[in-house]
């Protein structure tokens, strides 16, 4: 996902809109979800039911796609009669392709300033020769057009991610080789949440929402209650985020490799209809280190609530302690409330001064249309700057999102 703090100018503004029109006419024409995390907790399935990339997010599956098919006020049925089962699949399962974009629309509670934000707009397609073995690519169109008209990116965002897959079995460990995203903590479809970045520094992320490293990754899931993620990457793109970890030349300079890990426990309590997750993650490159530790549970098809901590270091400046919590209530199929708190701390060295951030969102997840959302929310933040006064904001924000 794609955020940008900063007001677009009209003319990008225009493109990026003009963009999102045809992407979601396009939608619409061919009868026609990125991970929500509160899917996994409340369905009690893996990620990796939904979606090619076994940490979720990004090109659905079959499954993925079918099930947000049924999802909507309305429907994209031409009749009650339909006998031929709707797919996302092309030529007997080959190719799959998919789309995300998403714009917002956010008004400053003091000001009353309003921006349009294009917060992502990306395609995808998947080549699928065997049950065995996939390759897949998303483009992130959001920042190819950044660089297209002169803007600045975030440090380390990445263009596309690239992967080929291949797992023998079912019960055996899979293995990912491309330019991918490290496992880490929980996927979370809203890059705002306190812990993916310095909260408490303003435009300041630990990675970008769109951050990818040349690498592999094994994964296992041989066991219905376990999660297991181990992988080694260049860091390229994560030097330039963090500095401190020195000048990495090329994506395929590995003289300073990436290191990570995760383990998720899936506990179920069938007959009580509850679904649950725990677990841990670590990245590690040099004096950099990211800790994440998640735990969640849900109520088959009603509710769900999940806690997610991050501690994080590097060599010389920082220390970031955040905390998210968030939960969601079910009202419909195609409506649920949401809510989260974030709290967030930056600790810079030598002279241990400390910043805070906090911040309440409040919302809710609409789906008009199967593949087409709506979330209206609102968010109140209060930051407290490195010896400063307290600064507190409230932001009411409108997200359209069209994915297929």
């Amino acid at each position: 996902m794609r955020y940008l703090r900063t007001k677009t100018t009209s003319k990008s503004v225009c493109w990026i809109g003009s963009i999102f029109v045809i992407a979601a006419a396009s939608c619409v024409l061919v009868d026609t979800c990125r991970a929500i995390p509160r899917f996994s907790l409340m369905t009690g399935t893996r990620c990796s039911v939904c979606h090619f990339n076994p940490q979720g997010s990004g090109l659905r599956t079959e499954l993925g796609w079918s099930a947000m098919n049924e999802t909507g006020l309305f429907k994209w049925r031409n009749s009650a009669n339909d006998t031929v089962a709707p797919t996302n699949e092309l030529f007997n399962g080959l190719f799959v392709p998919g789309l995300d974009a998403r714009l917002q629309l956010v008004r400053v509670s003091k000001t009353g300033q309003r921006l349009l934000i294009p917060m992502q707009l990306s395609t995808s397609l998947a080549f699928v020769p065997s049950k065995q073995f996939v390759a897949y690519t998303n483009i992130n169109l959001a920042s190819i057009e950044e660089r297209i008209r002169g803007g600045s990116l975030y440090p380390g965002e990445a263009d596309f991610d690239a992967q080929i897959q291949y797992q023998p079995d079912i019960s055996l460990p899979s293995i990912r080789l491309g330019m991918i995203e490290p496992s880490i903590g929980i996927r979370q479809d809203d890059h705002t949440v306190f812990v993916r970045r310095e909260a408490a520094l303003k435009d300041v992320y630990l990675f970008p929402a769109y951050y990818n490293d040349v690498g592999a990754e094994i994964t296992y899931e041989g066991l219905k209650y376990l999660t297991v993620n181990a992988g080694i990457f260049n860091a390229h793109n994560l030097s330039q985020v963090d500095p401190t970890i020195g000048t990495v030349t090329s994506n395929f300079d590995f003289k300073k490799p990436t290191v990570s890990g995760r383990v998720m426990l899936w506990p179920q309590l069938l007959e009580q209809q509850i679904n649950g997750e725990a677990g841990a993650s670590i990245m590690v490159n040099g004096a950099f280190q990211m800790i994440n530790v998640f735990a969640g549970f849900g109520l088959s098809d009603k509710a769900t609530i999940a806690v997610e901590a991050l501690h994080a270091t590097n060599a010389v400046d920082r220390i970031v302690r955040n905390f998210t919590v968030m939960g969601s209530l079910r009202l419909a199929d195609w409506l649920a409330a949401d809510w989260r708190y974030d709290w967030g701390q930056t600790e810079m060295f030598p002279g241990k001064a400390l910043a805070y951030a906090e911040a309440f969102t409040f919302g809710f997840e609409f789906f008009v249309f199967p593949y087409i959302e709506l979330r209206p929310e609102y968010r109140l933040m209060q930051t407290n700057p490195f010896y400063g006064q307290t600064v507190s904001s409230g932001q009411y924000t409108g997200q359209i999102h069209v994915f297929y």
